[in-house]
């Protein structure tokens, strides 16, 4: 980022728009973009949902143009998996294209975003950050994802079964739409298949670093209310025998990250009694908004998606020290005022003194793959 440049919760979003549109126009910068991507960036703070939207898809898009680095990858395909905004999610697919070389890999997250955004698709412009209505030079969500399987060439090849079922369904899609999928099954057709590319394999991105570096110490004493109303520190709880924890808000508006994440911990917890684990592993689900999640609607949310409670099986929210908490896990979330305006996925493994072991962040989680890892704190004892 430029020296005399920086941003925090009080920068005006045109001054935001006027730095990327500089990178833009010089690519060696484009680290700078990379550091507006982590959702706790302080530059976020305060903003509401739709502002800090239509900011990220606008830095996405800019990716495209500046190349996209390997970094910034997770951030993409997570919007593409688990995005519902037309804005953001046409950023994102825009910045696939910004990678050196188009791969097979990607095609599973555009597929999801298709079906994530097909009914909520809406006209957009990256041509500018507050373009003048009504747009006369648009593009929207759908017309970037299959610009990006256009993109693909060969490296799409098996994805024309599905795109040709796509173009037959002419009761999902305008004719419009129908046009764009029609020229990317032309050109995946069209090219070299001998033109194939690769680029760093997902398995090395689907549990990425925290954003930032966390404190050594637990916070043992922070203090938690679970859905029973039962009171306990942290230390009481995350202790004797490994846990794995998922974040969580029961406010939260995407059903491909809070309601999805809480329902395959449910299933988890079914698993690990199906396998005679039971007693070994403990589950928790804390909560991101602890001022309105109280213990019954917490206990309710649960109960709505096969949680199973028990002794080892809680939800909880903070009575104090939320700050801690994220300090702590690197959480990737913000807020305004109280309310989240964006945040994560977010799962941790800990070992039998609530130290962090294994992240899963971003990327949607392998069910059987938190097991497994779980499995290995039993086998080989705990090291963080």
């Amino acid at each position: 980022m430029p020296a005399n440049m920086t941003l925090d919760k009080d920068t005006p979003e045109d001054r935001i728009a006027e730095l990327v549109d500089a990178i833009k126009r010089s690519p060696d910068q484009r680290d700078a973009l990379l550091e507006l991507l982590p959702e706790q960036n302080t530059l976020y703070e305060g903003r509401g949902t739709n502002q800090v939207i239509h900011i990220r898809g606008y830095v996405l898009a800019a990716f495209e143009q500046v190349g996209l680095p390997e970094a910034a990858i997770p951030y993409v395909l997570d919007e593409l998996q688990n995005g519902h905004d037309a804005y953001a999610v046409a950023g994102a697919a825009r910045a696939l294209r910004g990678l050196q070389n188009p791969s097979s890999e990607v095609i599973p997250f555009l597929f999801k975003a298709i079906n994530n955004i097909r009914k909520m698709d809406d006209a957009v412009t990256f041509e500018r950050y507050k373009p003048d209505w009504p747009l006369t030079d648009h593009t929207s969500a759908l017309k970037e994802i299959f610009q990006s399987f256009k993109w693909l060439g060969s490296n799409a090849q098996t994805a024309l079964p599905d795109l040709e079922a796509l173009f037959q369904d002419r009761s999902s899609f305008s004719e419009t739409i129908r046009r764009e999928i029609a020229d990317a099954i032309a050109a995946i057709r069209a090219s070299e298949t001998a033109d194939r590319h690769t680029f760093v394999p997902l398995s090395l991105l689907t549990f990425p670093s925290a954003d930032q570096k966390k404190p050594d110490l637990a916070p043992t004493i922070l203090e938690f209310e679970d859905q029973e109303t039962n009171r306990l520190t942290y230390a009481e709880f995350f202790s004797q025998k490994p846990s794995v924890v998922v974040f969580f808000y029961t406010r939260c508006n995407n059903p491909n990250k809070c309601s999805l994440t809480i329902t395959k911990l449910g299933r988890l917890q079914q698993i690990v009694r199906e396998e005679g684990l039971q007693g070994q592993l403990k589950t928790a689900a804390i909560t991101y908004d602890p001022e309105y999640d109280l213990p019954a609607r917490l206990k309710a949310y649960g109960n709505n998606r096969g949680i199973l409670f028990s002794e080892e099986d809680r939800f909880l929210r903070t009575l104090y020290g939320l700050k801690e908490l994220q300090d702590y896990y690197g959480l990737g979330v913000n807020f305004n005022g109280s309310i989240v305006n964006q945040h994560r996925i977010e799962l941790f493994i800990l070992d039998d003194q609530g130290r962090i072991v294994e992240t899963f962040a971003r990327l949607q989680w392998d069910i059987q793959d938190v097991l497994n890892h779980a499995k290995a704190l039993f086998r080989a004892g705990s090291k963080p």
